[in-house]
C-alpha cells in the first residue's frame, strides 16, 4: 500500500484560510475549506496528528490564532470524537449531558492538546463562530471529529 503524502504548508507562501498547527511537533497543515451541513464555512483536516499542543492559525504570516484568548466567552466546543481526542489545560471545561459536547472556556494561558492515537487517521471539522455571521471576532471554534 502506497504511503499517502500529507499536505504541509509552505510558510513562505502562506495560504488563505485556516491551518492546523501541530505546535508541539512543528508541522502546519493546510485545511480544506467547504460549506458545512449548517450552511457556514468549515475547515477539514484528514490524516494523522502527533500528540501535543495544537492551534488553528491563519491570516498574514499565520499570525492569527483561533479562537482568540482575550476577552470573555472565548473558547472551543468539542463534539463527537473530539471530546476524546483533545484535552484542554488551564481552561474551564463543562460537559453538556443534554447536547453531549464539551464547552471549553479559554484564557491567555489555555492550551489545547491532541491526546488521540497518533497512528490513526482522523477527520476533523472546524467551524469558527461568530465569523460565520459576519462578526469577525474569532472568539469561538467548534471542533467535530470522527
Amino acid at each position: 500500500m502506497a504511503k499517502k503524502t500529507v499536505k504541509k504548508v509552505d510558510i513562505i507562501k502562506t495560504p488563505e484560510g485556516i491551518c492546523l498547527n501541530e505546535k508541539s511537533f512543528g508541522k502546519v497543515h493546510e485545511l480544506e475549506k467547504k460549506t458545512s451541513i449548517f450552511g457556514v464555512e468549515e475547515y477539514i483536516y484528514r490524516g494523522k496528528l502527533h500528540q501535543g499542543e495544537i492551534t488553528f492559525v491563519g491570516g498574514e504570516g499565520l499570525k492569527d490564532v483561533y479562537p482568540t484568548k482575550e476577552g470573555e466567552n472565548h473558547g472551543y466546543t468539542l463534539e463527537g470524537e473530539a471530546q476524546k481526542l483533545f484535552q484542554a489545560e488551564n481552561a474551564l471545561v463543562r460537559h453538556s449531558e443534554s447536547e453531549d459536547r464539551d464547552f471549553v472556556y479559554v484564557n491567555p494561558r489555555s492550551v489545547l492538546k491532541f491526546v488521540g492515537d497518533s497512528r490513526k487517521n482522523y477527520e476533523i471539522h472546524i467551524r469558527i463562530y461568530d465569523n460565520c455571521y459576519g462578526n469577525g471576532n474569532n472568539r469561538w471554534v467548534v471542533i467535530f471529529a470522527k
